[in-house]
């Protein structure tokens, strides 16, 4: 049987940057957005949107939901438009055979995105494939059915002999959650049959659909959220970088090597 290899670990400290140069080279970007401090550009930009993608965000009951969708979409194309040198309304998205998005014209250029109460977490890579997830640890959530229907043996055992449980929980279902992404297969059924728990974890590629290697690495934000971040572990390099009320800042950055 052939195994994929995971490797999980956790981040304890990150600096965030606003000052980015916007050049990929053996490096993966992740930008995080806190949806109050920037609320007003959807006012002033919705029309980078697709046609599809207007239509997707009326579709939101709650208007949260749709600002932070209509946000994400917004900044998912500044980000690209700036790391290709091309205008926002020439990004195109495409969409793989497991709905993962994709830009057709540029094939080696990876990204991803994920969503959570008020912050939107956006990876950006060139060649390594990758996957994001943030997740609120909700407070008030009954866990004991998800622990049990979602996490393999080993992962139950690390749980529920934490001392933080429910940190815990979430720390594995983000990893989760990011590693289907990057491999580009989207949510599984076979949940219960990956372990993502501290060190190295072996995966069949039956359920994984990789053989190579991967990392996980997880942080905590603002004492309330879970951040997973999955990548070909050939990448060495992650650069951490926020968005100010003054929007995307052009400069050059510091990077942190793992």
């Amino acid at each position: 049987m052939i195994l994929g290899r995971i490797f999980c670990s956790q981040i304890r400290v990150i600096e965030w940057l606003r000052d980015c140069d916007f050049e990929l080279q053996g490096n993966m970007d992740i930008w995080r957005l806190y949806i109050p401090d920037i609320i007003r550009t959807i006012d002033s930009e919705p029309y980078w949107l697709s046609q599809e993608e207007m239509t997707r965000s009326l579709e939101f009951i709650n208007e949260i939901d749709k600002k932070r969708y209509i946000i994400g979409k917004i900044y998912l194309r500044k980000f690209i438009s700036n790391y290709l040198n091309i205008e926002p309304e020439e990004v195109k998205f495409e969409f793989s055979a497991f709905n993962k998005p994709i830009l057709a014209m540029f094939a080696n250029f990876q990204f991803n995105i994920s969503y959570a109460g008020d912050y939107i977490i956006i990876g950006m890579c060139n060649r390594w494939s990758l996957g994001v997830d943030i997740e609120i640890m909700e407070e008030n959530t009954d866990l004991y059915h998800k622990i049990y229907d979602t996490m393999s043996k080993e992962e139950v055992s690390s749980i529920l002999n934490s001392d933080v449980p429910r940190e815990v929980f979430y720390r594995h279902w983000t990893r989760k959650e990011a590693l289907l992404k990057g491999v580009g297969t989207g949510f599984s059924d076979s949940l219960k049959e990956i372990t993502c728990c501290e060190g190295l974890n072996l995966v069949s590629s039956d359920l994984s659909s990789f053989a190579s290697s991967w990392d996980i690495r997880s942080f905590i934000m603002d004492n309330k959220y879970s951040v997973s971040l999955a990548y070909d572990a050939t990448l060495r390099v992650i650069r951490f970088y926020e968005v100010g009320n003054s929007g995307i800042e052009n400069m050059v950055s510091k990077s942190t090597e793992f």
